[in-house]
């Protein structure tokens, strides 16, 4: 049954209807929620907003936009008026090898409070938290929309109410100035090293 069905019989007062667009898409909900905030907690109570400022709103709904385009959006506005009271919401991320847009071989990557990123060395991982704290907020959130690779780029131009192409480029360009600035630090490092060297 597609979504388009199940909504028109949750409008019409079918529970059942309700239940299994919860259960499809609440995945979807908890990691869009989960790309603005630091904690799974924290994303985990903007889901559940979501959830229940969607089933209010379920009546005015009519289809000018995809029933998970339009429960996104209700998500990310959540986890907006959410992050806003929130200290340290940045999540942790960290940098694969991989394809950039523009084809250079460094990928950006979100990931959440997991193993994996604790086992991150912590010097590391506090560097790159501030250089995307730096960044531009458009840059920033279009990049924490699609790193969390649940969004569309088209899926995140809706929430951000910004054009496809404009998302891509910032988001290419967020990319962009989170290398040069680690490599800027990179070089900053070695000098540092080469000095100490020579002094010793």
């Amino acid at each position: 049954m597609t979504d388009e069905e199940l909504v028109a019989r949750a409008q019409g007062g079918m529970p059942d209807a309700w239940a299994e667009l919860v259960h499809r898409h609440h995945g979807a909900v908890f990691r869009t929620a989960h790309a603005a905030l630091v904690s799974s907690a924290d994303a985990d109570d903007a889901a559940q907003e979501a959830w229940i400022a969607a089933w209010k709103a379920l009546g005015e709904f009519r289809g000018r936009s995809s029933f998970r385009t339009w429960l996104l959006a209700i998500a990310w506005r959540k986890a907006l008026d959410r992050r806003r009271g929130v200290a340290g919401w940045m999540r942790m991320l960290r940098i694969e090898r991989g394809e950039d847009d523009d084809g250079r071989s460094v990928e950006l990557t979100a990931t959440g409070i997991d193993a994996e990123t604790t086992a991150l060395d912590r010097t590391a991982r506090a560097r790159l938290k501030t250089l995307v704290k730096g960044l531009p907020r458009a840059h920033r959130d279009a990049l924490l929309l699609v790193a969390t690779q649940e969004l569309t780029y088209a899926e995140a131009a809706a929430l951000l109410d910004a054009p496809v192409g404009t998302v891509k480029w910032r988001v290419s360009d967020a990319r962009r100035l989170l290398r040069e600035r680690m490599q800027r630090q990179d070089a900053g490092l070695r000098k540092s090293a080469i000095g100490l060297r020579r002094d010793t």
